[in-house]
């Protein structure tokens, strides 16, 4: 049941989705008090995707999102935590996306992320730092020949526009490696980020779809350029490296 904060003031519109009832309870009622933003609380991720396209369909958008880590459940009764946030987006979401939590990097395409204590001091900087970052405009970022659409699930060639249609997963996978800007992501911690170590996935499930994506992305799938095996996990190139660090 969704706990709105519908008011006629300039107070931005805030979807406050969180799993976790006390967790919940605590923030809306620190979100009652600010004279910045009006929160409208939700506790499945269903309806937080229900909000999301009501405020759309009205012209009542929501300037932000905060979701926990126990908004997605175990993935049987809600979206998995690598896809939530692209189907936030698909179902109107235009504003940034902080992700709370102990295991909130699991929401791979979230604009930000905090681990708990949560304090609502960070908590409110880390919001007002993601709008005004949303606020700028920016271009999708480059992935080697292709322009990676991070809220969606494609990627667009530069040259000929030819576009490549992601799974959710693959997306997730792009998005996580991004996120660290070339730097060496260990698989254990891949295999966390977009399935979530409760969920029994072996790391050779991760092999495979990095094997997959290849025969996507790559020039030569035998000489990956854009996703490098390196020592220790994966990394994405593109950025003057050529060949593969270590397989």
């Amino acid at each position: 049941m969704a706990i709105a904060s519908d008011t006629p003031d300039a107070r931005k519109r805030l979807l406050l989705a969180c799993g976790n009832s006390s967790l919940r309870a605590l923030l809306g009622e620190q979100f009652a008090a600010s004279a910045d933003f009006a929160a409208t609380a939700v506790a499945e991720a269903a309806a937080a995707e229900a909000a999301v396209a009501r405020a759309a369909a009205t012209g009542g958008d929501f300037a932000a999102a905060i979701i926990d880590d126990a908004i997605a459940g175990d993935g049987r009764a809600g979206p998995a935590p690598e896809t939530l946030c692209g189907r936030l987006r698909d179902s109107g979401l235009a504003g940034p996306i902080l992700a709370i939590g102990d295991r909130a990097e699991r929401f791979a395409d979230a604009d930000a992320t905090l681990r708990p204590p949560i304090r609502i001091g960070v908590l409110l900087n880390s919001l007002r730092a993601a709008l005004a970052r949303r606020g700028q405009a920016r271009p999708d970022p480059d992935l080697g020949p292709y322009r990676f659409d991070i809220t969606g699930l494609r990627l667009t060639h530069t040259t000929d526009r030819r576009e490549i249609r992601l799974t959710a997963k693959e997306a997730a996978i792009l998005r996580h490696l991004r996120r660290h800007d070339g730097a060496t992501v260990a698989r254990d911690a891949l295999l966390d980020a977009v399935w979530g170590y409760a969920s029994g996935v072996a790391t050779h499930t991760v092999e495979t779809h990095i094997y997959r994506l290849r025969r996507k992305i790559e020039a030569d799938p035998a000489r990956p350029a854009l996703l490098l095996t390196v020592p220790g996990g994966y990394a994405l190139g593109g950025r003057g490296s050529d060949e593969e660090k270590g397989q």
